[in-house]
């Protein structure tokens, strides 16, 4: 095993020889040095967005509310985590290492009703989906990019299936990377703290008409105290353009991760998912022809392909006392002690080991090629239309209760048309026709109309809707465990009766955005129907097959069960008190109702009523800055594995120097989460957070 501590003093030793140190000052003018950051660059407006329709738009445009957070933001959170960074966007709720299966992964959600898996949220890399066709949800450990190759996330607060289709049902959040021209020559990025150790070495150059940029490294992460969670993570991803001439350009990605996850929880299961380590292998492959047409018109052609396979072996506790109490506790019910005594130690002599081992691994690939074109009909119409086809094999033998690879088809149409019909007053317009094999033919619309007041104030008026497919877990699952014995012993935990329908979702609100000198305000209320909400029930219809001896209860299936409805408000602001000085705060009120009668338990609980969170930035001289976050959850009980866990308050500090040396340039920080030692639970009781310092030092040359 790789030991992170002496690759990250290997990088630096490195870095040490490339570029010999001297005073700061003394060197400063002498080195090409980036211009010193802006207000702008920790907190700034992006003038355009990207991610929403499909269109490059600015803010006071967009059908729906947008959250940008660029490099600036990001590295002055002094977050090492990527989920970590989206407790500073209004509606969402972080919960770290979240769940007892894959029990390494955060809970990213927006507006609750999610358990561990958070299925209803699209998240895209470069417009590549990432989340998983087995859960919905995103393995956010395991994706093979690195916080500081990130030019910066768009995401958008609301259903977004107009867009992106089926998995964006309460929003989308696309991450894009630096281009390749806009990174230095060579970079060393390492971190060093409490439990966590990471080193990244990236390159960049240019070869004739191709830019090309290459991120490698190491990351490791012990997890929470008193949890088998641990990450050992190895990654590299590739990143090139070709420009084949004025109007033709070839893009190329690549990247693949591996490495050892702890698993397991004592608390949850102490029977067959004892902790033990389980195994990573994860890649993918991008190729995308861009065309510009003419001055308004263009054309793009991407094509991907994922794979992702984690090795989970799990060996059992030995099985014989548990039967034998498993069989007592039966018999009691029927005989005496004595006579329910002899049948349960029969019972467990049956039994032709002592232990057994559960195969867990799971294989998902998906194969995806998608067409776009945008153009302009005049000065006020913009439109873009284009469609996709995707296959998702599934091997998952455990859950799925076959050896069989299982497939997945989907075929998608969207459109969207902005007009603007005065300068006061735009339109927009869209939606997405899809197909696919677990619920056929589903349409998704949205419609806005944007108020500008005043250039500088924007009233908006949306309706979305949006659906979510139901995925493996909740359509084809069929997990259970058979122990060997003279008659054989069935656990059944989940048998899926399938043709679940999807959930849908119709989101109103009406957004404002308005600025005043250094102050700006992103404010939104919003109504969300929910109907047909998928829930998991116990199947009292389920028939022991004959020659088995069940050890286990009624399995659950997933089935539709009632309505929801979610209320609230949420708001941004943005205050650049000085030059130096910068404050972003978001506050969110959220109330959920429904009948839990009908409904998953704590459903109307599954996300804090009120949340808030903030970043304060200032920069002393052009060397020295510092920032400090705050964030405030109020009470929540997620749902699945979680459970209740009180208000949590958290203070992060961050403080950093910028230097230079001869032949390079580079950047020291620390930063201490958890200022106060808080010891507060996040998602589930058995998560507790305490205090985490982390040194991160960057060297570019």
């Amino acid at each position: 095993m790789i030991k992170t501590k002496s690759v990250v003093r290997l990088a630096l030793l490195l870095s040490i020889y490339y570029c010999k140190l001297s005073d700061a000052e003394d060197v400063w003018p002498q080195v090409a040095t980036a211009p010193p950051v802006s207000e702008d660059d920790y907190i700034g407006d992006v003038p355009k967005v990207l991610t929403v329709s499909r269109l490059s738009q600015s803010l006071a445009d967009a059908p729906s509310a947008v959250t940008v957070i660029d490099r600036g933001t990001i590295r002055a959170s002094g977050i090492v985590d990527l989920p970590e960074i989206f407790r500073l966007v209004p509606g969402f709720y972080v919960g770290v290492n979240a769940g007892y299966v894959q029990s390494t992964n955060h809970a990213v959600s927006y507006h609750g009703m999610t358990s561990a898996y958070s299925g209803s949220m699209q998240v895209l890399i470069n417009g590549r989906s990432v989340y998983s066709p087995l859960y919905g949800g995103v393995q956010w450990s395991e994706l093979p990019i690195v916080i500081a190759d990130i030019e910066r996330i768009e995401i958008t607060r609301g259903p977004n299936a107009a867009s992106y289709g089926a998995n964006s049902f309460f929003g989308v959040i696309n991450i894009i990377t630096q281009q390749p021209n806009e990174v230095a020559t060579n970079s060393i990025i390492a971190t060093h703290g409490n439990g966590r150790n990471e080193a990244f070495y990236r390159h960049a150059d240019k070869i004739g008409d191709v830019n090309y940029r290459i991120t490698t490294g190491y990351r490791e992460d012990e997890g929470i105290d008193g949890r088998p969670d641990f990450k050992r993570t190895r990654l590299l991803n590739a990143q090139a353009d070709y420009r084949v001439n004025e109007s033709n350009t070839l893009e190329f990605e690549f990247g693949i991760v591996d490495g050892a996850r702890g698993e397991g929880n004592l608390d949850k299961d102490d029977i067959l998912f004892l902790p033990r380590t389980k195994q990573i292998d994860n890649h993918y492959e991008l190729v995308r022809w861009r065309h510009n047409i003419s001055d308004d018109s263009d054309f793009s052609l991407q094509a991907y392909h994922s794979y992702d396979r984690s090795d989970d072996d799990a060996t059992s506790t030995n099985l014989r006392p548990v039967v034998k109490a498993i069989v007592l506790q039966q018999q009691l019910r029927i005989f005496p002690v004595a006579r329910a005594t002899r049948i349960a130690n029969a019972a467990a002599r049956t039994l032709f080991a002592d232990n057994i081992t559960i195969l867990n691994d799971v294989i998902t690939e998906r194969s995806d090629i998608e067409a776009q074109h945008n153009f302009a009909i005049g000065k006020t119409l913009r439109v873009v239309w284009g469609g996709s086809v995707r296959q998702d094999t599934m091997y998952a033998p455990h859950y799925l209760g076959t050896d069989k690879t299982d497939y997945f088809n989907l075929e998608r149409l969207f459109g969207h048309v902005e007009w603007q019909a005065h300068e006061k007053l735009v339109f927009n317009l869209g939606a997405m026709v899809e197909h696919n094999d677990f619920t056929g033919t589903d349409i998704s619309p949205r419609a806005s109309i944007n108020f500008k007041l005043s250039p500088n104030h924007t009233l908006r008026f949306g309706v979305s809707t949006a659906l979510r497919t139901p995925n493996y877990v909740e359509e084809k699952f069929n997990r259970r465990v058979i122990v060997p014995a003279t008659v054989p012993l069935l656990g059944v935990f989940t048998v899926d009766k399938g043709n679940v329908d999807p959930e849908h979702i119709t989101s109103r609100e009406i957004g404002y955005l308005g600025k005043v000198g250094r102050f700006s305000l992103d404010a939104r209320i919003f109504n969300d129907d929910i109907h047909d909400y998928i829930q998991t029930v116990k199947r009292n219809d389920f028939i022991i097959p004959a020659g088995f001896i069940p050890v286990t209860g009624r399995p659950t299936t997933s089935q539709n069960g009632g309505n929801v409805e979610i209320k609230g408000f949420e708001t941004q602001t943005k205050w650049h008190i000085s030059k130096d000085t910068n404050v972003l705060l978001n506050y969110t009120y959220v109330k959920i109702y429904g009948d839990e009668a009908e409904l998953d338990r704590d459903i109307t609980h599954s996300m804090p009523r009120s949340t808030i969170s903030a970043l304060l930035t200032h920069r002393f001289t052009p060397q020295w800055d510092a920032s400090v976050a705050y964030y405030q959850t109020g009470e929540v009980a997620q749902l699945g594995d979680g459970d209740p866990v009180a208000l949590t308050r958290r203070t992060d500090v961050r403080l950093a120097r910028q230097f230079a040396y001869h032949a390079c340039k580079g950047e020291a920080s620390v930063a201490m989460e958890n200022l106060f030692n808080e010891h507060y639970q996040e998602f589930a009781d058995y998560n507790t957070l305490k205090r985490r310092a982390v040194v991160n030092v960057r060297l570019d040359f």
